[in-house]
């Protein structure tokens, strides 16, 4: 089973996943969602995500609610790596001390919060990025930067070599793709969607898959919809979304 979160509307003008069984869960009513999430939002979105009748495969939507990977990984029962896709480490820390649940923030709340979650692998990230990892979250961080992603054995030897636990969580900001394969509202990396697949089934080859989600969306609202610049953003994503979620499907997340 499918699901699709509705947060920001970019999914009702695609159709990648009306091809297959899903569960639209509309959350476009939370307040206080976009980019940080308060914390009665943050239980509100936990409470839907209850709702879902299956918990293999999920579509988020924009980068801004990224943060939801986190209320995902919260639910796995078994010690896991999360194999993160993302131009960007999700890693920072709060400005001016805010502790708010963030796009930015989610993964250093992982680390914080979630003991299962044994280590982070980030593939495609800026190198610029990287290096602004907090120390004191590094030792269970490796990155993989865009300029290191390649088809050779030995990077993915590497990269198995990197993942500790025999189960794995993975997620995916399109913002890792080259803009040629899709379209977000962040700044972009150069990596093909045919790396990624490459990626991902390999890791899935090797590894027991316990979920797995996308985002990265061009937002759109109704009075932009129908710009050109946003037509072309999602017949692109809709076409990434598709590939994407027909190599999910093959992959048969499990149960958490």
């Amino acid at each position: 089973m499918v699901t699709v979160l509705n947060f920001d509307g970019s999914y009702e003008n695609q159709s990648f996943y009306r091809h297959t069984a899903y569960q639209w869960i509309d959350c476009s009513n939370v307040k206080n969602v976009n980019g940080y999430c308060a914390p009665e939002s943050l239980a509100e979105i936990r409470k839907k995500l209850q709702e879902r009748s299956s918990n293999g495969i999920t579509f988020i939507g924009s980068g801004n609610y990224h943060y939801v990977t986190y209320l995902l990984l919260s639910e796995i029962s078994v010690p896991f790596t999360l194999v993160l896709f993302d131009y960007h480490t999700d890693a920072m820390p709060g400005l001016y001390g805010c502790s708010l649940l963030s796009c930015g923030s989610w993964v250093l709340h992982a680390l914080e919060n979630l003991p299962l979650m044994q280590r982070v692998v980030m593939l495609g990230v800026n190198r610029e990025w990287a290096a602004v990892m907090p120390r004191f979250y590094a030792a269970r961080v490796t990155f993989f930067t865009e300029d290191q992603i390649n088809s050779e054995n030995e990077f993915k030897n590497q990269l198995l070599t990197a993942i500790p636990t025999g189960a794995v969580y993975i997620s995916i900001d399109k913002d890792v793709l080259s803009s040629a394969e899709a379209m977000t509202n962040w700044e972009q990396g150069t990596m093909t969607l045919q790396e990624m697949l490459d990626i991902a089934i390999e890791i899935g080859s090797r590894r027991m898959i316990r979920g797995f989600d996308v985002c990265g969306e061009y937002a759109v609202t109704a009075a932009t919809e129908f710009l050109p610049e946003c037509r072309h953003a999602t017949a692109r994503n809709n076409r990434a979304n598709r590939i994407i979620l027909d190599m999910a499907l093959n992959m048969k997340p499990v149960r958490n």
